[in-house]
């Protein structure tokens, strides 16, 4: 019992140092950590992640700048992007609010970037942290561009394919999106004998598929050294490979991708809930909702925990408050008491011993005198032969 009761408070007391950190760096209090708090409890109990764990969680977004309302909108959707990508919720926060600041989009929007990052490396040869990468690279330019993140991250998925990942995806994207939206001199020549417009009838940059597709028709009967030229000349040299991989997937791929993206809803959750249909979840399950029950029972021994601390507290800063001769005094009869105590401890430990053993010799000797009679005639019988 008193192990387990240890147990329970040390989860208890990490949690709430955890929820107080979240406090520190949030500025949040009062009503406002205490909604925070019971949103961990809840994640705690309803998912793979522990109560303490969604508490770091809110401490990485706080660090990037989110404040209470915001961590608790996002929390969902980081957890859910974490499990579906089996990472651990530093890197997952920081993927979801850099491609959230990144878009521009609202702590709410959350559980749709974790969906369309689920389904994207579900559907490519990516992971969840490459695609987080080229996000990182390239979300600000496509939000300026006016580009969609089911977009991007589509294009993303197919560079994949062609092996062009992480960072090299999103800064040849970024060049890309750059030189399309503001071309050089060579890029806009070209672009011009190509007879190919960035900009819609409203001055609006097109999507990137719709000029992929463009530029894919207008260089259709060009040789691969003329295509290449006229490729680099208008994404420069560096991201000319990404985008002859993209003309190569063409702009009805890149479409389809982005339209399953658009309708990814609830992609991460679901994956979640399937890696966890094994023994292995079964016990990751079972162990968050063990700290559930554990922080409910800790919740009520905490505030009698606090009163002793405070008390012991109080006789500490009392007997630092002592005189040095004083201190030395109760040092000294401490020790004498400790030595006493072990040596008086075995001796009488030793004496009531006794009474049990002498009862348990009598008992020998009833036994014997018992014994005796019956034995006797073996006794002789063995003698004589």
């Amino acid at each position: 019992m008193t192990l387990g009761i240890g147990s329970v408070v040390k989860t208890t007391m990490d949690f709430e140092s955890a929820m107080s950190r979240v406090g520190a760096l949030s500025g949040a209090t009062g009503k406002q950590l205490e909604s925070m708090t019971k949103t961990a409890e809840h994640l705690g109990a309803t998912t793979a992640f522990t109560a303490t764990q969604a508490a770091e969680g809110m401490q990485f977004l706080a660090m990037a700048g989110y404040k209470t309302n915001d961590i608790i909108a996002a929390m969902p959707g980081v957890l859910a992007t974490a499990a579906a990508g089996q990472l651990d919720l530093a890197t997952t926060a920081d993927i979801t609010s850099n491609i959230l600041t990144g878009f521009g989009l609202k702590a709410k929007e959350t559980a749709r970037v974790a969906d369309v990052l689920a389904k994207t490396f579900t559907s490519s040869n990516t992971s969840m942290e490459m695609i987080g990468y080229t996000m990182k690279y390239v979300a600000p330019i496509a939000s300026a561009a006016g580009q969609s993140l089911e977009s991007v991250a589509a294009a993303a998925g197919i560079l994949g394919d062609a092996g062009i990942q992480g960072t090299q995806a999103g800064t040849s994207l970024r060049r890309m999106l750059t030189r399309l939206a503001a071309p050089p001199k060579a890029a806009r020549e070209e672009l011009h004998d190509l007879g190919i417009t960035i900009e819609d009838a409203k001055g609006k940059m097109k999507p990137l598929a719709q000029i992929i597709g463009e530029l894919t028709e207008a260089t259709k009967d060009m040789s691969e050294a003329d295509r290449l030229a006229a490729v680099s000349r208008i994404s420069g040299v560096e991201a000319s490979s990404a985008m002859l991989a993209l003309m190569k997937a063409g702009q009805g791929k890149i479409e389809a991708f982005t339209k399953e993206l658009e309708n990814s809803g609830g992609t991460a959750e679901e994956i979640a809930k399937k890696q966890l249909e094994n023994l292995k979840g079964q016990l990751i399950i079972l162990k968050s909702a063990l700290q559930g029950a554990a922080l409910a029972i800790g919740n009520e021994l905490l505030p009698a925990l606090k009163v002793i601390a405070s008390g012991l507290q109080f006789l500490v800063d009392e007997f630092n408050k002592l005189p040095k001769p004083a201190k030395t005094v109760i040092a000294v009869l401490s020790a004498l008491l400790a030595v006493v105590a072990t040596l008086i401890g075995p001796f009488l430990f030793f004496v009531g011993m006794i009474p049990g053993i002498i009862e348990g010799f009598a008992l020998m000797k009833l036994f014997a005198l018992k014994l005796a009679p019956a034995l006797l005639p073996i006794v002789g019988v063995t003698a004589a032969v």
